[in-house]
């Protein structure tokens, strides 16, 4: 994919998106073009490109599109993202494309859009709001590799599901090019905790519809928790809601879902 040069300060390390072998470009300042291969990994057991990955696909092409446009030495944070999810997608390559908005001249505060196309067909619409730090951008330092053979998007995010509560330690291959839990993985666990949660109260296989995640503190390493509340059971709608906390109980994030359960 021909376009916009390459930002250098993009290049560096962002151990999550490598590890998902996501391909990044810049078609012009401001937007992106980011492909999920069909690695074995990113599939979920109906042969789809798993709801963590697509989440992740579309966090970093509006990420993406925003840092772009940025200082070199600027770091930016994601405040919020709302993605809406068709009812089916093909098990093809995903290509997502984010484009950027300046809500201030200065981009300090910002609104991405964008939408994931596979088999030539919209499956996912995305828009979320960032905002710029008060400091300079982290530099982050080798780490180990990523796992070579990871069978699935949950053997990469490590988690256990403990009680009523899915728990997962930070290690390197979930942060991004800030030296912080990327976003990606953050709505991954959520999405995580609250199908968890339907499946304790019964569910049978759902599909995500439509996802809302606000972050609020970073997590750098230790261990995260995330709890769910089923809100509402309906004959195939559901709705749910998470939150992640630290180890310390500090709040992270929170997220509210509507899942449809799948026809036998």
């Amino acid at each position: 994919m021909a376009g916009f040069p390459w930002p250098a300060r993009l290049g560096q390390e962002n151990p999550f998106r490598t590890a998902l072998g996501l391909e990044v470009a810049f078609p012009a300042p401001g937007e992106t073009e980011i492909v999920a291969p069909l690695a074995g990994g990113n599939l979920a057991g109906d042969g789809r490109i798993a709801p963590g990955v697509l989440l992740t696909l579309l966090d970093v092409a509006l990420g993406h599109a925003i840092a772009s446009r940025l200082p070199a030495a600027t770091s930016f944070a994601t405040v919020s993202l709302q993605v809406l999810v068709a009812e089916n997608w093909p098990a093809q390559p995903c290509l997502a494309r984010g484009v950027a908005h300046p809500i201030a001249p200065d981009w300090r505060d910002t609104i991405a859009n964008g939408r994931v196309v596979s088999g030539g067909r919209v499956v996912a619409t995305a828009q979320g709001s960032f905002a710029r730090g008060q400091g300079s951008r982290t530099a982050l330092g080798p780490g180990p590799a990523v796992p070579a053979a990871w069978r699935d998007f949950r053997e990469l995010l490590g988690y256990s599901l403990t009680g009523e509560s899915v728990v997962a330690r930070v290690e390197h291959h979930h942060l991004n090019a800030e030296g912080v839990m990327h976003g990606g993985a953050v709505a991954a666990l959520l999405d995580e905790a609250m199908c968890a949660g339907l499946a304790s109260a019964g569910a049978g296989a759902v599909r995500l519809a439509s996802f809302a995640v606000r972050y609020i503190l970073p997590a750098r390493s230790g261990t995260v928790t995330a709890t769910w509340e089923v809100q509402r059971r309906g004959r195939r709608i559901h709705f749910t809601a998470a939150r992640l906390r630290d180890g310390d109980g500090h709040l992270l994030a929170v997220a509210d879902a509507t899942y449809v359960e799948e026809q036998s």
